[in-house]
């Protein structure tokens, strides 16, 4: 069986090195590749799919919304969320499925037990923060608040959630246990950060979806004022996992995939 990942920029993704050493771990003779598909190309992925003659494939930054029309079936969940991470293709039919809520949800429960009583503050409201936002509300106890740079963002949303500017985010640092990055802000380079923590609380834990850098500047800067830190190795793993048990209906070798990342990193 063939599979990949799609976004733009992509050549950062472990993806490809992650998936091949769960096949290999499993005896199993698949093949996972990266494909940069620029949005100005998106118009063609039904024929670049079809070229590669893929069995699955996952969607990374920016497509996570994009691919939607293209699909033949949404899974409720993924419908929900308004965004799709992973699609398996069956019988020539593009099915879609969200795994990042659930990957990420899966390993900040192992770091934050008390997750049930958590203050969450999310950055973004783009598709990663909707798969989050998602997941979180079947497990926490109190409201989630978003914070973006427009509100526009909001307007594709179902979900209820306390809404709020980034200013107002700022201003209020200090309510939250739990501050989640989904921003680009600090991939690939950039130096930038979404929102200053001058205002945060000294046992708040910050958290950002990326894993390369293993530290942006958003944990840099919590690191330095003393903060825990959470990257998104975990989520990183536990969706690769959750979109091959979706693919094949096997369990993954979480283990082996999570040292292999480790050790590319």
């Amino acid at each position: 069986m063939k599979f990949a990942v799609i976004g733009h920029p992509i050549q950062h993704s472990l993806s490809p090195v992650m998936h091949n050493a769960n096949f290999s771990a499993l005896g199993e003779d698949h093949t996972y590749e990266a494909l940069d598909i620029p949005e100005q190309h998106f118009r063609h992925i039904k024929d670049i799919i079809a070229e590669k003659d893929l069995n699955g494939f996952n969607v990374t930054i920016p497509h996570k919304e994009h691919i939607i029309p293209y699909l033949d079936d949404i899974d409720p969940k993924a419908r929900d969320i308004g965004a799709v991470n992973t699609v398996h293709i069956k019988d020539g039919r593009w099915i879609g499925y969200n795994t990042d809520g659930i990957g990420y949800v899966k390993g900040l429960h192992a770091v934050y037990p008390n997750l049930n009583e958590a203050r969450i503050l999310i950055l973004g409201a783009g598709g990663a923060s909707k798969g989050i936002a998602h997941a979180l509300d079947d497990v926490v106890s109190k409201p989630i608040s978003v914070a973006n740079r427009t509100m526009r963002r909001f307007e594709n949303w179902n979900l209820e959630v306390q809404q709020l500017s980034l200013d107002e985010a700022e201003n209020t640092l200090e309510q939250f246990d739990i501050i989640i990055n989904t921003t680009p802000a600090g991939m690939n380079g950039d130096t930038g950060q979404v929102i200053s923590l001058e205002n945060i609380a000294p046992k708040t834990l910050v958290s950002d979806i990326v894993y390369i850098p293993a530290k942006t500047p958003i944990l840099l800067d919590a690191e330095q004022k003393g903060n825990p830190i959470y990257n998104g190795l975990d989520m990183f793993v536990y969706q690769g996992a959750e979109s091959y048990q979706i693919w094949t209906g096997h369990q993954a070798n979480i283990d082996i995939m999570k040292d292999i990342v480790l050790q590319h990193l």
